[in-house]
């Protein structure tokens, strides 16, 4: 089950809700977030089935990232046909994307102001890979020419399921050893930057650490096998 949060109005604020049903079946549902957060029977009296993306019955579906209630999403109809799409699951408008999903690369989203234009950023866990980004205007994946401010190596928890927008850029933490800092990337300039990590007491059991938004704010959080630092 897959929970996602969309719209800055706190008041249209909205869940989306995934549901496997067996190997064929899959289902989508939103409710209100101010009824998730009250109790189980007010959520499911608020929950509401959505029509399925696409014309085709949905084999499985992923949302990699959302923006302003745009899904970036990943669709199956059977297990051997895939497409990404761009979903407003208000208007229930979709765009296909070229290409198809990649279980390797972690994706974010936003709004370039200067451009009045919606950018995916596609990251290669594995950095085998280079960094692509597609513009919704333009309709087409190209690679980011990388620089030295883009950190070797990718360290993306199993907590993050899309990249943080804060500010008009994307987030995630990066490496060159023995340093880690957090890596940025400008949708409107295209250029990355780096942001050193705030001082954490040291811990001998680190089992991950990532970056996500709170408050409209970017933060650090550390996961340990005996405490959690945010």
């Amino acid at each position: 089950m897959h929970l996602h949060i969309h719209a800055k109005n706190q008041n249209s604020q909205k869940l989306l809700i995934g549901q496997a049903c067996g190997s064929y079946a899959f289902y989508l549902y939103s409710s209100s977030l101010l009824a998730s957060s009250s109790s189980s029977s007010q959520l499911a009296k608020d929950l509401r089935r959505l029509d399925s993306p696409t014309s085709s019955k949905l084999c499985h579906a992923r949302v990699y990232c959302c923006c302003d209630g745009l899904f970036f999403m990943g669709i199956w109809s059977n297990p051997y046909s895939t497409l990404l799409m761009l979903w407003n699951s208000s208007t229930r408008e979709s765009i296909i994307l070229p290409g198809h999903p990649e279980e390797e690369y972690t994706y974010g989203t936003g709004c370039d102001s200067t451009s009045d234009d919606y950018k995916i950023l596609g990251v290669d866990m594995n950095d085998e890979a280079s960094d692509q980004i597609l513009s919704l205007k333009r309709g087409s994946w190209r690679n980011i020419e990388e620089t030295s401010v883009r950190l070797s190596d990718t360290i993306i928890s199993d907590r993050e399921v899309c990249l943080p927008f804060v500010h008009g850029a994307l987030h995630w933490i990066g490496m060159s050893y023995p340093s880690r800092s957090v890596v940025s990337f400008n949708i409107s300039d295209e250029k990355y930057g780096e942001i050193p990590l705030p001082a954490f007491e040291y811990c001998p059991a680190v089992v991950r650490m990532g970056v996500s938004v709170l408050g409209g704010r970017l933060c650090v959080y550390r996961d340990s096998i005996i405490t959690f630092n945010l």
